[in-house]
This record gives C-alpha cells, sequence and structure tokens, in this order.
C-alpha cells in the first residue's frame, strides 16, 4: 500500500497543477476580454457623450484639462470662471476666478488710458445664476493722453483735467435653455442674459472737459469725464452651435446725461475655438443715437484673440449645482 500512494501521488500532483494552470490561464483570459469590453463600451459612451455642450466627456485616458467646459460662459453673463482660472482676451474683459463664486476682470490692453478692475460675484442654483459686478476706472491718463494730441472728438483744449474716479454697479441674471433630447439627460445650449447698470464719475477738482463726440464714446462720457451718469438695460443671447463654435449677440438702451439722452447698442460676436486654448472672434458694434455731432448710426468691427489658462472643473462637480442665497 505505501508504494502505491509512493506511485499515485506524483501522478495526482501533476495532474493538479496543470489542471489549476489552465483554470487561470482560462480567468486571466476572461478577465483581459472583460477589460477590452468595458474599454470599448465606454468609448462608445463618451461618443455618444460628445453632444454635452458645457461639460464633454473625455476619450480613455485625456486630461482633464484638454477642454475647457465654461467658454459659453460670457464676461457679460452672470457666471464666474474657475477659481484659479481665466482667461486673457485684447479685447473683451481678461478674467481671473479668485474663488468659487468670484472673479475679478480688467481689460487690460485698456489699461494705460484709462485704469480699470472689476469684482464679480455669482449666486446660483441649477437653472437660475444671478451676480453683481463693481468695478473702478478713471480715464484721466487717456484725457491728457489725447488732449496733448490735440483730439477735438474725445478732449478739446482743455486746460484743468482732475482725477476722475468713475464707477460701475450692475447686476445680470442667467437662465439655462437646456435640450433635453436624450433620455433625459439635458443639454445646455443656450444662455439668456438680462443686466441692468449704471456707471458715473466724480470729479475731484476743478474741470473744463466737453462731452466727447462720436457714438460709442458720447453715451460712456459722463461716467469718464465726471459730468453725470449713465444708465442702461441690455439683453443677451449665448449659444454654442458646436463644441468649436459659439455666436453671441446683445442689445442694449442708454439713458443719462449726455446728447440726445438716449443710445441703443446692437453686438454679436462668432467665436472660433483653433485650440483647446485659443480662441479667435470676430464680432461688430452698432451704435443707433441721435447725437448732434455725428451720424444716426455708427459701426465698429472688431477682432479678438482670447487664451484660456487653468484646469476645467471635474465632471463630479458640473457647472449646474450649488444653491442660490
Amino acid at each position: 500500500m505505501p508504494k502505491l500512494v509512493h506511485l499515485f501521488l506524483p501522478l495526482f500532483l501533476s495532474l493538479s497543477i496543470g489542471v489549476a494552470g489552465q483554470s487561470n490561464k482560462k480567468y486571466k483570459s476572461k478577465k483581459r476580454t472583460s477589460k477590452r469590453e468595458m474599454r470599448k463600451r465606454q468609448e462608445e459612451a463618451n461618443r455618444r457623450d460628445n453632444t454635452n455642450a458645457f461639460n464633454p466627456a473625455q476619450p480613455m485616458g485625456a486630461r482633464q484639462n484638454d477642454q475647457r467646459d465654461d467658454l459659453l460662459w460670457h464676461s457679460e453673463s452672470a457666471n464666474t470662471v474657475y477659481a484659479g482660472s481665466g482667461n486673457i482676451s485684447l479685447v473683451k474683459p481678461s478674467r481671473y476666478g479668485l474663488s468659487d463664486g468670484l472673479e475679478v476682470s480688467s481689460v487690460l490692453p485698456l489699461n494705460y488710458w484709462m485704469p480699470n478692475i472689476y469684482l464679480k460675484k455669482r449666486w446660483r442654483n441649477e437653472s437660475w445664476y444671478v451676480a453683481s459686478r463693481h468695478g473702478f476706472y478713471s480715464g484721466r491718463p487717456g484725457l491728457k493722453w489725447f488732449n496733448k494730441r490735440d483730439n477735438p472728438e474725445i478732449v478739446e483744449g482743455a486746460e484743468q483735467i482732475p482725477f476722475i474716479l468713475s464707477m460701475k454697479n450692475e447686476l445680470s441674471v442667467s437662465r439655462l435653455i437646456m435640450n433635453n433630447d436624450r433620455c433625459g439627460r439635458d443639454k445646455p445650449y443656450i444662455i439668456l442674459t438680462g443686466i441692468v447698470g449704471v456707471d458715473f464719475g466724480i470729479p475731484f477738482g476743478d474741470s473744463d472737459l466737453k462731452e466727447m463726440e462720436g457714438h460709442f464714446l458720447t453715451n460712456r462720457s459722463p461716467a469718464i469725464t465726471g459730468s453725470g451718469y449713465t444708465a442702461y438695460l441690455k439683453a443677451r443671447a449665448d449659444w454654442q452651435m458646436t463644441s468649436s463654435l459659439m455666436l453671441g449677440g446683445s442689445i442694449a438702451y442708454y439713458r443719462g446725461d449726455f446728447t440726445g439722452k438716449d443710445a441703443v447698442e446692437q453686438s454679436a460676436e462668432l467665436q472660433l475655438m483653433l485650440f483647446p486654448r485659443l480662441s479667435a472672434s470676430v464680432a461688430y458694434a452698432l451704435s443707433v443715437a441721435n447725437y448732434t455731432a455725428s451720424n444716426d448710426i455708427g459701426f465698429l468691427p472688431y477682432v479678438d484673440l482670447t487664451f484660456y489658462f487653468g484646469r476645467r472643473q471635474g465632471r463630479q462637480k458640473g457647472l449646474f449645482q450649488g444653491k442660490m442665497f
């Protein structure tokens, strides 16, 4: 009997090891197949999910900050950029997120002639965004610069140009328009914004400045020259046509201490994402007003380049969570 045990024990062990090896190999093969199937399913889900205009799903292995998901929110909307993120623009305000719901902005190229800085605070819920924006600027450096160069449309032979502190106070409300076209998954694709604001200037000293002439100048003259106020109402819409193409426009009514007392301005902008962090814009502004020293209609075309920096917010947080007040 012991001899039989010694004879069959090695054979039994070899058979057991062989069966275990085959079983393990089969398990590993199934595991690899399962991973491939999961990857394919995830990629297919990503392709179906790329219609999300604000937070497109990233391909597997893509970095989280490859695409920004807050580009549709114009600087005039009631939203703010993410904390530590922002943009640098040639024409539009350059923005930086100080914290969640708080941003600072400035039109950087304009600072040489008119130093300016603005602070925006935002509140939100799933569909409504509310923001207040307050800023300070002073046109004195630019007024003195144009006065030396004898530019009568802006400054005409002024002898006293004091320091003038101009202030902006603005309240904006934005509403998301959602498109429920995929099994109950909402896709935000249009943002509507309403704005009410007032600008005024305070001169610190005697002044013999006159009203600035021309469209886009006369209605802003009271705050810049310190001669009164300008109030305005504005309606704006922004639409993300594709993942890289955005269209926006606004119409504004101005009322204040300037010639003609009121004015209307309309603008439109087409923005194309050239790269994940760089966009180019083609835009125009149209002014209709009864200024005595100019035509009733003024037209201003312009282009802009914008560089975006910082990281986009993760999908687990999203843009549309949070409480209002």
